[in-house]
């Protein structure tokens, strides 16, 4: 999602740690200045948050009771604010997917594919807006805890937005996030990120990321997502395999 307000609002993800994730904070908003120096400085402060939340504790647990390994599908809801004086909603489908490598180091992947009217012109020309977004990468996990996880991931972006008839416009960039999963009781997980989004030639974004999950059974989860900018939303719910 690409925000086009020339001031960005950044969301801590989390109270814990606040003067860590009050830096990586600033560092992000720094990316619309200098993207690359953006980039390595939020990589550092990835790397740094995880040292912090393992010295957080005397004690490390030797694993979480978080799953890396699943993949997941779902309803997808766009929201795109202020065209013409109007919000403009978008509905399809996510899926997405994760896989350990090891201990520590996972593989990402989601897809987002989503349509609608657009209700300024539908009545006379009959238009609709479609867009498609595929981000992958690698990240990297760390358990604080038995039930806390803290992660730091990039990864490469692209999203494709199109009337029906015309010409689809297509940008790619680079992704990069930090943020913490939580298991608050045996069944119910809460998790918040920070993203950032940088396409090659159009504006950066930051936008918080919050999720939330219900486990049905060990392989089964119910989840709900919400992602934000000033500018777009995008709300999610579907069923997780775990494996």
């Amino acid at each position: 999602m690409h925000g086009n307000s020339d001031e960005k609002k950044c969301l801590p993800p989390c109270l814990m740690y606040s003067h860590t994730y009050s830096k990586a904070v600033t560092i992000l908003c720094e990316f619309s200045v200098n993207p690359y120096r953006g980039f390595m400085k939020l990589f550092n402060a990835g790397l740094l948050f995880t040292a912090v939340c393992c010295s957080a504790f005397s004690v490390q647990a030797a694993g979480s009771d978080i799953s890396w390994n699943y993949v997941a599908a779902g309803y997808a809801k766009t929201t795109i604010k202020n065209i013409g004086n109007n919000n403009v909603e978008l509905d399809g489908y996510q899926v997405s997917a994760s896989y350990l490598l090891s201990d520590n180091l996972y593989l990402h992947a989601a897809y987002n594919d989503v349509s609608g009217d657009l209700d300024l012109m539908d009545d006379i020309l009959g238009m609709e807006l479609e867009a498609s977004e595929l981000k992958a990468g690698l990240g990297v996990r760390q358990t604080v805890a038995d039930n806390i996880d803290s992660f730091f991931e990039a990864g490469y972006v692209r999203s494709e937005s199109a009337v029906v008839g015309f010409e689809k416009d297509t940008l790619s960039g680079f992704q990069a996030a930090t943020g913490f999963r939580y298991r608050i009781v045996h069944n119910l997980e809460l998790s918040a990120a920070v993203r950032y989004n940088d396409g090659s030639d159009s504006e950066s974004s930051t936008v918080a990321d919050i999720n939330g999950r219900y486990r049905v059974t060990p392989m089964l989860d119910i989840y709900v997502g919400y992602q934000f900018d000033s500018d777009v939303s995008l709300f999610s719910t579907g069923l997780a395999i775990n494996f």
